[in-house]
């Protein structure tokens, strides 16, 4: 039975991704700091094969204790692992709370360095593993009212494209999956003159089916939804005066 590990895991796209691999009769793992959502997830019919607890990623010790809960129950195998686990705070730079600064770069930084490199001694001794890795969109270029969750992305799309390198002589694939804003709450709580233009119209079982396809392919980045791939190209070509225009114009600046 192939095996999954899912940060975030107790709601939004964490939880689609799980039930989507569930369903095809994985082994799944579901741990997030939402003790409720936990809960909940671990005694429905939706996951007959799965284990999971409390996970905070931004605390190593915390991680590593997931992990070794994981291995217990999959017999220290570990097929996937998807680094989904991600916090958003939106709005002018200067004003958003210093706190909601620092959880971002906490849970969307730390937080994925923290899973990847705990993770590495199972996915090692996992033939044909695959990291996968929650990037964005916002990780093609800055966008603003979304500055520092912005950054952390382009983190992520770093990590992934220097993992991607240095894990395959270990015989880890490690690529990542850039959704566009995606129906959830989290995306709900962004800047209306963002979502004007960068419409909530992605599902997360899309963002589920895109896993999926990215853990069977050989991309090292899946960019989701026809405007996002057209922004990704366009923005290869354009001077940069161009491609600060279309952030605006996207953006509404």
């Amino acid at each position: 039975m192939k095996t999954m590990f899912i940060t975030g895991a107790a709601h939004g796209l964490g939880l689609a991704t799980a039930k989507r691999f569930a369903g095809q009769g994985w082994f799944i793992g579901i741990y997030d700091i939402n003790r409720e959502g936990l809960a909940t997830a671990l005694n429905s019919s939706d996951f007959p094969n799965a284990c999971g607890q409390y996970c905070d990623v931004t605390e190593r010790d915390s991680v590593e204790a997931a992990l070794a809960h994981f291995s217990d129950h999959t017999n220290g195998r570990l097929d996937v692992l998807v680094n989904n686990a991600g916090v958003l705070s939106s709005g002018k730079f200067e004003e958003i709370d210093p706190a909601a600064h620092e959880q971002m770069i906490a849970v969307n930084v730390l937080g994925v360095t923290n899973v990847a490199q705990a993770g590495f001694e199972l996915l090692m001794k996992t033939p044909g593993s695959t990291l996968v890795n929650l990037c964005s969109v916002s990780s093609l270029h800055g966008l603003p009212r979304l500055a520092v969750y912005s950054a952390s992305k382009f983190y992520v799309d770093g990590l992934t494209e220097a993992l991607h390198v240095e894990w395959a002589p270990h015989d880890i694939r490690v690529t990542s999956v850039k959704p566009p804003l995606v129906n959830t709450p989290m995306a709900h709580a962004v800047d209306p003159m963002i979502t004007e233009k960068l419409s909530l119209n992605m599902e997360p079982e899309y963002v589920a089916a895109a896993i999926e396809k990215a853990i069977l392919g050989k991309r090292i980045d899946y960019v989701l939804g026809t405007s996002a791939r057209l922004w990704a190209y366009a923005d290869k070509f354009l001077p940069e005066s161009g491609r600060r225009w279309l952030v605006r114009y996207l953006t509404n600046h």
